[in-house]
């Protein structure tokens, strides 16, 4: 009777061992580990595990599945370009005005009224000026920042940006940000996300506003994906602007007067 009793814990033990996936170990070399594992984990089934420890995955499922993660995981474990992005910004300022002078002189019985010219001379009778001024200036500039396939790159469009009641209301409205009293001069722009996809690159956009002190609020509601030809110019600023009123508001303050236009564009290559 003993022995059955034994018998029967150790099948027991070894069934419940048998029902257990078998676990692995699966080195990454050109990736890290935490970025790999979302798209890992709905691969792994039910009652499979799957977490990241340093650069390794370690994966618990049936063999059928662990074969198919394999190959996911090869394909995505590959080496990463590095890309480069120019910024190119370009604003201009129109402005025109118009001048009145009034000069001469004027005799009224025995008083006589004089008005100098600009130039201090006083000529008999009434002399008025019309004068009209425009002005055109325009300022352009253009910089880089390389970024690895699918990590973002920061482009900065204003630094030291008063955060005024507009912007506590739209960080509570798109990002869920309550809490903004650490905010009072930022520096506001964009986080461009490019990603590989066959011939062309994948970007995705998003507006953001950061402080000095490194805190970070991303607009990814608001996020907007265009796909481009590598070298292609395009549009950030107009794109972005016709979008949302958080990219609006981040352009608003470039211009200086109502006939200001600033323009931003980036290229990835």
């Amino acid at each position: 009777m003993k022995k059955l009793l034994l018998l029967i814990c150790a099948f027991s033990i070894c069934g419940t061992a048998w029902a257990d996936p078998p676990l692995k170990i699966i080195p990454l070399h050109h990736r890290l580990a935490q970025d790999v594992l979302p798209s890992v984990q709905p691969l792994v089934g039910e009652g499979g595990t799957a977490s990241a420890i340093g650069n390794n995955l370690l994966v618990r499922t049936s063999p059928e599945r662990m074969a198919a993660i394999e190959q996911a995981i090869a394909l995505l474990d590959i080496e990463r370009k590095t890309l480069r992005i120019t910024v190119s910004r370009n604003r201009t300022d129109q402005s025109d005005s118009r001048e009145i002078g009034v000069s001469g002189s004027v005799r009224r019985g025995n008083a006589v009224v004089q008005a100098p010219d600009r130039y201090g001379r006083t000529a008999p009778g009434v002399v008025v000026e019309l004068g009209q001024r425009d002005s055109n200036a325009s300022e352009r500039a253009s910089e880089f920042v390389s970024v690895l396939e699918g990590e973002r790159a920061v482009i900065g469009v204003r630094q030291s940006v008063p955060f005024t009641a507009t912007w506590v209301v739209l960080t509570q409205r798109y990002a869920g940000v309550q809490q903004t009293v650490q905010f009072h001069d930022v520096t506001t722009g964009f986080a461009v996300r490019p990603r590989p996809v066959g011939d062309e690159l994948e970007l995705e956009i998003a507006p953001r506003v950061a402080n000095l002190s490194g805190g970070v609020i991303e607009f990814q509601e608001l996020a907007t994906t265009v796909r481009v030809r590598p070298g292609q110019w395009f549009d950030l600023g107009g794109t972005m602007q016709s979008r949302d009123e958080v990219s609006r508001e981040i352009f608003s303050g470039n211009a200086t007067s109502a006939r200001s236009a600033s323009q931003l564009w980036i290229r990835v290559e």
